[in-house]
């Protein structure tokens, strides 16, 4: 139940970007429910974020993991519930279900919110103290974290590279379905026309799922020493995994394989127009029926779909064809 506090008269409070300052006004009665004040430390801890320009998806998965730590615990950060015994029972409920790199990832999240959260600077202790008389002070100190004592803590059978015959299986296959779904009239032939040049780009040039969806086809690139791939001669890929508040790394990737080369130019001159028709061009490398950009989310359905008619294992998925084996 809501209750009015009259705040004491204190110093001022710094007014750094996700400063308490700026939501708990000194010397202002106002309402302040529990459930009221983490909203509000969530727009501070997000405010911090957006002043180092972080990605607008990274603050959104911080909040979120907050969140679900929150419901599980049904108490607020600083109350005393929030300690070891809490973040044993979380993690190990995360265990349960997800990763270990998922669940190092979700414990450094709630790290960097109880970071925020204690640092004197944004003022949150003395708000916590001054309306509901606690913070726990050990919150961030007590978090029991899965140790990183290495780069690679992913399952070995997942993210591995496909082997050539996999790859051979993958690709080989789409091509006589593309040629059964047109001699029967399906519609589905233009979205599998696609997925061939999709796949195939992703594998030749070694991109990863967010680069290979937001090609445009303006990416390519002439090479002068590579004049037999005429326009597709290099791949400028714009947006590549980024460092912690820097944009999308840029690099160029020379195109190597012929066979690809002549896959991609046939999707470019004869089935990428199909998708365009009675519609301005965009400029997208690979559309949807429905006009907008293949996301992500469809990219991973699409080879799944492929990866499951051809009978390779289910673990497999688009990260795979960024990693070749030599024989």
């Amino acid at each position: 139940m809501s209750t009015t506090i009259d705040l004491p008269t204190r110093r001022t409070r710094r007014s750094e970007p996700g400063s308490s300052a700026h939501w708990v006004p000194d010397g202002v009665a106002r309402l302040r429910s529990p459930s009221v004040v983490f909203e509000q430390t969530l727009t501070g801890f997000g405010d911090s974020q957006r002043a180092r320009h972080l990605d607008p998806d990274t603050i959104r998965g911080r909040e979120r993991t907050v969140r679900q730590l929150q419901a599980f615990s049904g108490a607020f950060p600083w109350q005393p519930t929030w300690g070891a015994p809490l973040y044993d029972r979380w993690s190990a409920a995360l265990s349960e279900k997800v990763a270990t790199s998922t669940v190092i990832a979700h414990q450094q999240k709630v790290g960097l919110y109880l970071t925020y959260l204690c640092e004197p600077a944004y003022g949150w202790r003395e708000v916590c103290q001054e309306l509901f008389g606690t913070f726990n002070e050990r919150a961030l100190w007590d978090l029991n974290r899965v140790r990183h004592s290495q780069e690679y803590v992913g399952r070995p059978n997942r993210n591995r590279p496909l082997t050539r015959p996999e790859i051979r299986s993958l690709i080989g296959q789409i091509d006589p379905e593309i040629r059964r779904l047109q001699a029967a009239g399906h519609k589905g032939a233009l979205s599998a026309a696609r997925d061939l040049a999709l796949v195939t780009t992703t594998y030749a040039w070694g991109l990863r799922r967010r680069e290979a969806a937001r090609l445009d086809l303006h990416d390519w690139r002439r090479q002068p020493r590579l004049p037999e791939f005429g326009d597709f001669g290099g791949l400028a890929v714009r947006w590549g995994k980024a460092m912690a508040g820097q944009p999308p790394r840029r690099r160029t990737v020379v195109s190597v394989w012929p066979w690809a080369v002549s896959t991609v130019r046939f999707y470019v001159e004869h089935v990428r127009p199909l998708f365009y028709q009675g519609r301005r061009d965009d400029g997208v490398m690979f559309p949807t029926e429905r006009g907008s950009r293949i996301s992500e989310r469809s990219l991973n359905d699409r080879f799944a779909h492929w990866r499951d008619k051809a009978g390779l294992a289910e673990e497999l998925g688009p990260h795979c064809l960024r990693h070749i084996v030599s024989a």
